[in-house]
């Protein structure tokens, strides 16, 4: 749980936490597999099930696996682009979940940054967060680009604390998607989830023990 007192910045997640982007996943990740079905003589079989990072590690691991560990760099570029075309395909579909605007707002007028994680890739992130008129309110972005290691790993994490100059005991995270708790986890900080994702009710224990219906309850849960 977080200290009231100390909080001094707030970390969104930008999907389906502040906005519904449109993004067809399922798209981009067929797109994914069918590029490393004809790049790769996989051992296992793809399938859309599977969360973006977790095809693009297990494409890593294959390459390591068949000494091909020279071609990695190229594979990862190859795929991130996929994803970066897709994104940019529905950049202006995005649409605010309602009340992102105005707990935005009530966070900054008590003095408090903001900062948003995506793996999404900084084009997209700009874009949207400018047609959205979000880009008002945040103080740093760090996209998919913009780290090595996206979430879950914790470096999109620090790298945004540092941007901040915040310590882990002084934020806040807020996401959707499991994928979010475990990248807090790992970083050390507080948590909170939102079901405006594709989680129902019954999935509340992925979303970690604090979760609120959406963003538009958060002032509330912060006494703000």
């Amino acid at each position: 749980m977080w200290n009231q007192k100390v909080l001094k910045a707030v970390i969104f997640d930008l999907d389906d936490t502040l906005l519904t982007s449109q993004i067809d996943f399922s798209e981009m990740k067929i797109k994914m597999i069918e590029y490393l079905e004809r790049r790769l003589p996989l051992p296992v079989e793809l399938n859309k099930n599977r969360l973006t990072y977790e095809i693009i590690q297990y494409a890593v691991e294959s390459l390591n696996e068949l000494d091909l560990s020279d071609c990695i760099p190229k594979v990862v570029r190859e795929l991130d682009g996929i994803m970066s075309e897709t994104e940019m395909k529905y950049v202006f579909n995005a649409q605010l979940i309602d009340g992102a605007t105005q707990t935005l707002g009530r966070i900054k007028s008590v003095g408090m940054r903001i900062g948003i994680l995506t793996r999404s890739c900084r084009k997209y992130a700009d874009e949207v967060l400018k047609t959205t008129g979000l880009s008002t309110f945040v103080d740093v972005v760090a996209a998919r680009d913009d780290c090595e290691n996206p979430k879950p790993d914790p470096s999109q994490v620090y790298w945004l604390m540092d941007k901040m100059g915040v310590e882990s005991d002084q934020v806040l995270m807020i996401g959707d998607h499991p994928t979010d708790l475990v990248c807090a986890r790992n970083a050390g900080i507080a948590f909170v989830g939102v079901l405006t994702g594709a989680w129902s009710p019954g999935q509340l224990n992925q979303l970690g023990p604090t979760v609120v219906s959406s963003v538009k309850e958060l002032p509330r849960l912060l006494n703000l």
